[in-house]
Formats: structure tokens, sequence, C-alpha cells
């Protein structure tokens, strides 16, 4: 979600797929992911990797490295990198799940929120869908992708 309402914030459209899909780590997902909400939580330009996000990507990665690698991938993002922006995007990503829950209650349609995501009955999904896709349109002024993923 984060490098979605990145993109939004700069009016732009995201590129289509995966946005973590990042050049030397496609066998390393969770790394690229941690990445790029590090380049987007530092208050300068990094330096170095924390342990938590170096463990997770491949031996030999460097902070310059996955500068350069998230760099290649998203180029509109660069200007955002070392802004501290990642607490701005929280935020966004919040608000967007409060006005989701706040309508599924309306439904009386159970829900667990997961970051960005939410745990509810398959036989609700399209119901939460639609929730999904208004309440993204409410706060961001785009509808953001919704995309069933399995637990």
């Amino acid at each position: 979600m984060f490098p979605r309402l990145a993109y939004l914030h700069l009016g732009l459209e995201p590129p289509q797929g995966d946005l973590y899909a990042i050049p030397g780590l496609e066998e390393h997902r969770a790394g690229a992911k941690a990445g790029l909400s590090a380049l987007l939580s530092t208050k300068a330009e990094m330096q170095r990797l924390s342990p938590e996000v170096k463990e997770k990507l491949p031996p030999g990665w460097t902070a310059r490295r996955l500068r350069d690698a998230v760099a290649t991938k998203h180029p509109a993002l660069v200007p955002l990198f070392g802004t501290d922006f990642a607490l701005d995007l929280m935020a966004l990503e919040s608000r967007i799940m409060v006005a989701v829950l706040l309508d599924l209650m309306r439904q009386r349609i159970p829900a667990l929120p997961q970051h960005d995501g939410m745990q509810v009955p398959a036989s609700r999904e399209e119901e939460v869908r639609e929730a999904m896709r208004k309440a993204s349109l409410a706060v961001t002024g785009r509808e953001i992708q919704v995309v069933r993923k399995a637990i």
C-alpha cells in the first residue's frame, strides 16, 4: 500500500503489477517491501541498512544498492526518499481503513483489519471490496486496487 499511496500523493498512477518487484530482489519480496518502507522512513539519505531490513535482503546488499534498485523501479518516488514521509503514508492508510471499518459496521459485516487489508467472511467479499473502493476514493480521491490475498 505504501508505494501505491506515495504515487497517489504525487498525483501519479502507479505502475502495473507488483510494486515490490524490485530488480535483483525478485526472490526477496519481504526485503523489497521493508527496504522501500525504510527509504521512505528516514529523515536523511539512508547510509546503512537496519538489521531488520538487512536480514531480509540477499547477502552483500548495501543501503546504496537498495536505493539504486528501488529508484530503478520507482524513479518518481525518489524525491520522497529521506523525507520521513512514511508517517504520512501510515496516517493515510489508517484513515482509509477506519472508513472501511465504519462502513462495514453499518452493514453489519464482521471484519478484522490487518494493516492494509481486512479478514472478512468469504460470503461478503464483494461488499467488502466495494467498501474498500469507496473508502479509498473518499480519502484519496482515487480508487485503490483491491486484491484478494489468501491467508
